[in-house]
């Protein structure tokens, strides 16, 4: 892209909320036979619905360069269909647009040479969710299989509303859990929302047993619609078979060795695995019921034990999923508050399908270096003057490997106890490079930020084709965070 200068503030699309993977399809020839945005709402629940998207309250611009071909025009999209956006112009043109995103809207542009996108939104929910009501009440019974032992912990876990709730844990020779009640409201949120959804029909209620970190019972209840005071008796619990067995390599001097190449300089290795029967695993949304899951240290060269997913006739495949950071602690002059920033490399693979002794080489392009408008973000604490046009921002990936490029900024704000710094997602873009172009009004004066920039390789079969909602394991994605920056007033 070359340095866009808004030409009408107004049509600036804005949305915030997750990030989301987004994809293309490609249409071919030139002429005016108009741009296409297609927006397909995947709800990741019990099961995954795919739907158009409602695009009520949501904008879309595209970005046409002008006869200097020095700056762009921004053109309103029109909605020609339900989830379609289009704009005929003769030219694939950048598009900034939004997404109903919660808690509020945050703006994303994609920029790809393509005359038609079809971006994926896939929030973890119900369809047509609604909330739950503040009082609601649940009272839950499960029979055991066998007595409690000391190592065992137990929990409720909702897949469609999405929520977990401890039960018991540490007692000895119990046949029975319950009728243990408690607020639904006390429920931890497994969707990112502070909002619980009400439970359907639609939805699985499960009781699961751990050993340690192991699953080794599953009782699931008959489906329900939420009333606000409702006895849940589920079926007995019922034995799960470690029959599959997880064999899986990794180098940690080699992971060392590339995360030494961050600016600015991350430390402190981690790595953390796990095996989860995800709903949404085709697409490496690795939410749901963990079957196994651990830590490695720098003297681990991988992983090899047993688990079992009872939930494979419910199409919750298990999805592996190596997560490795290393970190630093910033604090910027403007405010001196600490936030910690990380560089990540991560890897999802369907265990089942990948041979014993598979290595894990995380092998999408780790972000080394990030610059914006030609200056590298290589150190914390540069200032800025605050931009006034479109920012250009680049950065170079340790290899070439990569499927999709993504960018995303945060502004650093206090925590609610002021004591550190915390991430609030300004914007997002997606290209086919790794070069993208920030609205300046993403940049507040006074404001600390810090970029995030992504490498993904695989996940998406037809990519040729431009089809970027046709999603499947395996994946791996790298990041880094730029050096934090402030924006002078």
């Amino acid at each position: 892209m070359t340095r866009v200068l808004p030409v009408a503030a107004g049509l600036i699309a804005s949305s915030m909320g997750c990030a989301q993977l987004a994809g293309i399809d490609d249409t071919t020839g030139k002429g005016r036979n108009g741009n296409s945005l297609v927006i397909k709402r995947m709800s990741i629940g019990n099961t995954v619905v795919l739907a158009p998207l409602d695009l009520t309250g949501l904008q879309a611009s595209y970005l046409v360069p002008t006869d200097t071909g020095a700056t762009f025009d921004q053109l309103p999209a029109t909605q020609s269909d339900l989830g379609t956006w289009t704009q005929d112009l003769p030219e694939p043109a950048p598009v900034e647009f939004t997404l109903p995103d919660v808690p509020a809207p945050v703006p994303r542009m994609f920029a790809f040479p393509n005359r038609a996108l079809s971006v994926l939104f896939a929030p973890l929910e119900h369809p047509d969710r609604t909330p739950a009501l503040d009082a609601a009440m649940l009272t839950v019974t499960t029979a055991l299989d066998v007595p409690t032992v000391a190592t065992d912990s137990f929990q409720t876990y909702t897949v469609g509303s999405w929520t977990s709730h401890a039960l018991a844990s540490g007692t000895i020779g119990l046949t029975q859990i319950g009728p243990i009640s408690y607020a639904f409201n006390t429920s931890s949120s497994l969707s990112g929302r502070p909002q619980l959804d009400s439970l359907t029909q639609a939805d699985a209620f499960l009781v699961l047993r751990y050993s340690g970190a192991v699953l080794t019972g599953v009782a699931a209840a008959p489906p329900f619609d939420q009333t606000g005071a409702d006895m849940v008796t589920t079926s007995k619990m019922v034995p799960v078979v470690q029959d599959q067995t997880l064999d899986v390599k990794i180098s940690p001097p080699a992971l060392a060795t590339r995360f030494a190449a961050v600016r600015p300089g991350v430390a402190s290795l981690v790595m953390n695995w796990s095996v989860v029967a995800a709903p949404g695993y085709r697409i490496a949304s690795n939410s749901g019921p963990a079957l196994h899951s651990g830590a490695l240290t720098a003297a681990e060269t991988g992983v090899s034990t047993k688990y079992g997913n009872p939930f494979a006739a419910r199409n919750w495949n298990a999805i592996f999923t190596l997560s490795t950071s290393e970190s630093r602690v910033a604090m910027p002059p403007a405010v001196p508050l600490p936030v910690t920033l990380s560089a990540g490399m991560n890897q999802f693979i369907e265990p089942s399908l990948v041979a014993p002794g598979f290595e894990l080489a995380a092998p999408a392009g780790l972000p080394v270096l990030i610059s914006m408008d030609g200056q590298q973000l290589s150190t914390d604490g540069r200032m800025i003057a605050r931009p006034t046009e479109f920012v250009e921002v680049t950065f170079l990936p340790d290899n070439t490997s990569a499927t999709v490029f993504n960018l995303q900024v945060f502004d650093l704000l206090p925590n609610a106890g002021g004591t550190a710094l915390e991430y609030r997602f300004v914007f997002s873009a997606a290209s086919n490079e790794a070069k993208f172009e920030v609205p300046p009004e993403i940049f507040q004066a006074g404001h600390s930020y810090t970029l995030r920039a992504l490498c993904t390789l695989g996940g998406y079969p037809t990519i040729a084709d431009g089809d970027f909602t046709n999603r499947e394991l395996p994946l791996s994605q790298s990041f880094a965070d730029s050096g934090v920056f402030t924006v002078m007033p």
